[in-house]
């Protein structure tokens, strides 16, 4: 029995030996896999981690400078809009100006045209009336030259001043 537990003993001892060698490979394997692969794989990691982090960043301030800019456009938009308005109502007023004067120089100009006709009518009817005064003073003296060369009864002189009436009348 000694020798089953000296040779338990000298398994132990083998047994402790391997368990120290499983341990030194297993820490060499664990310092290979730490620097080989935990290392490179940490790094990608971090590297994806900093890359979803930057996105994440530039997504927000993106998403601010389209709030910004959709502000701004608002306002832009607004102040075009008063701008536009402003724009119509000056144009309603320039126009409502530019007729009121179209319309008082046509005023003018009819009224100039209508003291221009009634002076013309009223020359035209001056010059008429010289010219019927002159045919009266014409016939006049006709009837008073033929009544002078012919003395005439009452009947006769009635009968020719209204033939000389008639004649005055036909010139």
């Amino acid at each position: 029995m000694e020798l089953f537990i000296l040779g338990a003993a000298d398994s132990m001892v083998v047994a402790v030996g391997s368990s120290l060698v499983q341990l030194a490979g297993f820490l060499v394997l664990l310092a290979l896999l730490g620097k080989f692969a935990w290392g490179p794989i940490k790094k990608v990691m971090d590297e994806r981690e900093q890359l979803i982090n930057s996105e994440i960043d530039d997504a927000e301030a993106r998403s601010k400078e389209a709030k910004r800019l959709k502000e701004e456009n608002d306002r832009i938009l607004k102040e075009t809009q008063a701008d536009i308005s402003s724009m119509m109502e000056n144009a309603k007023l320039q126009a409502k100006k530019e007729q009121e004067s179209i319309i008082s120089d046509a005023n003018q100009r009819a009224n100039q045209l209508i003291q221009d006709a009634k002076s013309d009518i009223d020359r035209e009817k001056q010059n008429a009336i010289q010219e019927i005064n002159a045919q009266v003073s014409e016939i006049s003296v006709l009837i008073a030259e033929k009544m002078i060369r012919k003395e005439i009864n009452a009947d006769d002189q009635k009968a020719l001043i209204e033939e000389y009436l008639k004649e005055a009348g036909s010139k």
